[in-house]
């Protein structure tokens, strides 16, 4: 299945791309010879998926559509029906690991939101924080001394379907089919969502669902007006000239910041695949095609002519604040629920404005294909337990966890309680306080979640903006065909060749090495392992009769 973690949330490549665990070696009590000899592709397209039940309750202003658009909201319901009609616990307590993005709030006994939550769950949740840059080491050392919570945000590693089958557990009782009926806000997930929770001929987990757009291109439309500039550049010749309009060295402002989301957008405007490239049981990776050869031939041009940031080519590079601040404007792709964040962040700032700019092909007119994420973050796995009654607690948590949006478990999840966590504007939106923003940060929403909706509170036009955009892009769009399956060559190596190969292209984009530089890299980067990878992708397809798993 799907050699997944969560990503940065910062930066949210157009495959949904995460940075995999790696060089671990095998797991204690886990075959280091791989020990996934249950995970085939024959096994796992057999399994039968949770059946996909709609929540009706709530009727988005903007609806959802086939192609993967989010539904959208302009208000906040009024009327919030609750959804979960009993506590999902009796005194219990239930221990949880996850990663966090902000500074760790304080615990239930200083924590009005948590001790509430605590209350509406009927149980003490007791969960270890870990902040994001560490979650990959803590997640290692989690799993090596064997020392598990209840509940773990997993990430993939070496042999991690005989992980999976040893540590944690097998849910096809509780969720196949239509078992999933019994925890019906899990049962609102969509079908797609849970195909990365399969391994070894069974469900191992709970998807964090995530939308099928994976990311915006998010641009400083303030200053794409005030210099006259049109926010859908049509050709590489108009974004050329584009970004240059809205570079002023002396002003301290330059078009583009890090130089991998100016690539991201490169491969969709060149046509380049979303990570690997299907035909006829065969594979070939981006890295291998002429139209990824043209992003960096044309990000190199753009390097050349002063466009990005000077330390665009730096891990470091606050890209977030540079925007905020103006001194980038165009962020390529960037996860797109990076929306809200980037409207708090500006809330003091009249000027500001907000928006997004769709890729077109490279010579001009017609919208490139889309690269749609993975359709996933992560997922929960469950800790193996020898009372079945354990397991159906922490799914009936899970399940009030994904309460949809406009229940009101969704409202106090998201919010909080109204005069201490969050205010109400005239219009009923909720709108968190300071003590809300801090307090509500603990890490719930990657144990379990709902799917994405579209909604900024305060601000009915985003939802508009959003949803249009959305609906734009994935008219025309590809996804990963790998998505759904699982490769150990991938999950050991792949962030070691793939660092290799991306250190390199950057001195070429920098003009410190040769073009031709870059066929040694690719050589070094098959040889690293990219065919291994490729080999055991393809067999799995061809298990699979040409489908993902």
């Amino acid at each position: 299945m799907s050699a997944f973690t969560f990503q940065r949330r910062s930066l949210l490549a157009g495959a949904g791309g995460a940075a995999l665990l790696a060089g671990t070696g095998a797991l204690a009590g886990c075959s280091s010879g791989g020990g996934n000899e249950d995970n085939t592709a024959a096994k796992n397209t057999a399994v039968a998926l949770p059946t996909y039940v709609q929540y009706t309750g709530v009727k988005p202003d903007l609806p959802g559509s086939d192609k993967g658009v989010d539904p959208g909201f302009r208000n906040f319901p009024k009327e919030r029906p609750k959804v979960v009609p009993e506590k999902p616990g009796n005194g219990e307590t239930l221990t949880g690991m996850g990663n966090i993005y902000y500074a760790v709030p304080p615990g239930p006994d200083r924590n009005t939101y948590w001790a509430g939550l605590n209350e509406r769950l009927g149980l003490k949740l007791d969960l270890q924080m870990v902040g994001n840059a560490d979650y990959t080491q803590k997640f290692a050392t989690t799993i090596a001394g064997n020392d598990l919570p209840d509940m773990l945000q997993m990430q993939t590693v070496a042999n991690f379907p005989s992980l999976l089958e040893k540590r944690f557990t097998r849910l096809d009782e509780f969720l196949a089919g239509d078992a999933i009926k019994e925890y019906p806000n899990l049962a609102n997930i969509p079908t797609r969502h849970w195909k990365p929770s399969v391994y070894n001929g069974g469900i191992f987990g709970v998807p964090i669902p995530r939308g099928a757009v994976g990311a915006y291109s998010f641009i400083r439309q303030d200053l794409f007006e005030a210099a006259g500039l049109s926010p859908e550049p049509k050709s590489f010749a108009e974004l050329t000239e584009t970004a240059k309009a809205l570079t002023d060295p002396k002003k301290r402002r330059w078009a583009f910041g890090m130089w991998g989301q100016v690539r991201n957008y490169l491969t969709m405007m060149n046509g380049a695949p979303t990570g690997w490239r299907e035909e006829g049981g065969k594979l070939t990776h981006q890295y291998e095609t002429e139209e990824y050869k043209q992003s960096i031939t044309d990000l190199t041009e753009l390097w050349k002519a002063g466009v990005l940031h000077p330390d665009a080519f730096s891990d470091q590079l606050p890209f977030k604040n540079l925007f905020n601040a103006g001194t980038v404007a165009i962020n390529a792709t960037d996860g797109y629920a990076g929306w809200t964040q980037y409207i708090l962040d500006n809330a003091s700032n009249p000027t500001f404005k907000l928006g997004l700019m769709p890729v077109y092909e490279r010579e001009g007119g017609q919208l490139a294909a889309w690269h749609q994420g993975s359709g996933f973050y992560s997922i929960t796995g469950l800790k193996k337990q020898d009372n079945p009654d354990k397991i159906k607690l922490i799914l009936r948590v899970l399940n009030w966890l994904a309460a949809p949006f406009g229940t009101e478990e969704y409202l106090y999840r998201l919010y909080g309680e109204e005069g201490v966590d969050h205010t109400v504007n005239p219009d009923g939106d909720p709108v968190l306080t300071k003590t809300g923003t801090a307090n509500t940060v603990i890490p719930i929403r990657y144990m379990s979640d709902s799917p994405y909706t579209i909604y900024q509170p305060g601000r009915p036009d985003d939802a508009d903006t959003q949803h249009a955009f959305q609906t734009k892009v994935l008219e025309k769009s590809i996804t990963n065909p790998t998505v759904g399956l699982f490769s150990n060559t991938h999950a050991t190596k792949n962030a070691t060749i793939d660092k290799t190969f991306n250190d390199g292209v950057q001195q070429i984009v920098q003009g410190r090495d040769p073009f031709s530089k870059l066929d040694e890299l690719l050589k070094a980067w098959r040889s690293g392992g990219g065919d291994g990878m490729r080999s055991e992708y393809e067999e799995q397809l061809q298990q699979a009769g040409g489908q993902p798993g």
